[in-house]
């Protein structure tokens, strides 16, 4: 949920330019972090991650219209600095084949970028005080909601109309049946405004966000008996 998918056309060419301004700066913040690591152990975990994350993000759950984007076990991984380089190469190929529009690459940047970033200081935060496997999820969890809020402030910033044509994704999520329920149950408008479309968001997401969850801890669990060193 966190993936803006919005297609070219919706949001203010202010708006989506200020997001590649942004995301232009982090990468090239990044790469300079890195200009000191040894690359030549980084850039392959960084291609392995990459395109896992382009398997995960293209991959819908259809029932709550999400899919996972293992930015945190990204960021986890290959560190935070290269987490941000991977998801603008992500976000770019994934726009290329119509999975959200080329303007929104810059902020869904932003967003993913922020994930994998959250995703590791929390693991690191967290590791201290347990295991591997249970660290990765509880990080997960609590990056996954921030990143949704960050994606609603953006949404809500950039003052979408929604009965827009051109923005049929979104309306595609607002109409699945599980958001329907909930709005009926919150006795909330299931037209094109905002603030149901937030509750959708935060109300369907949690499931994913456990999903996700599992899915990392697991895998960090696994990495760090057979290969500890990768995530040291």
């Amino acid at each position: 949920m966190s993936h803006l998918h919005i297609p070219d056309g919706v949001l203010p060419v202010w708006f989506w330019l200020t997001g590649y301004v942004i995301a232009a700066i982090a990468v090239a913040l990044s790469l300079f972090m890195v200009r000191k690591v040894d690359l030549k152990k980084k850039v392959p975990l960084l291609g392995m991650m990459s395109a896992m994350m382009l398997v995960g993000m293209s991959l819908e759950m259809a029932p709550i219209a999400y899919h996972v984007n293992l930015s945190v076990i990204t960021g986890i991984i290959v560190g935070p600095w290269l987490a941000i380089v991977a998801a603008f190469i992500v976000n770019f190929i994934l726009s290329l084949v119509g999975h959200g529009g080329v303007t929104t690459v810059g902020l869904n940047t932003i967003v993913i970028g922020f994930e994998g970033v959250m995703g590791y200081w929390l693991f690191s935060v967290f590791r201290r005080m347990a295991k591997p496997g249970k660290s990765a999820a509880a990080a997960t969890v609590i990056t996954l909601f921030m990143s949704t809020c960050l994606m609603l402030l953006i949404v809500y910033l950039a003052n979408i109309n929604f009965s827009l044509p051109s923005s049929g994704e979104i309306r595609d999520i607002i109409e699945t049946h599980p958001a329907k329920a909930l709005g009926g149950l919150l006795k909330i408008n299931t037209g094109f405004n905002f603030k149901f479309f937030a509750v959708a968001a935060l109300g369907l997401g949690p499931i994913g966000w456990v999903i996700e969850a599992l899915v990392t801890g697991v895998a960090v669990r696994f990495i760090s008996r057979v290969k500890p060193e990768i995530i040291s």
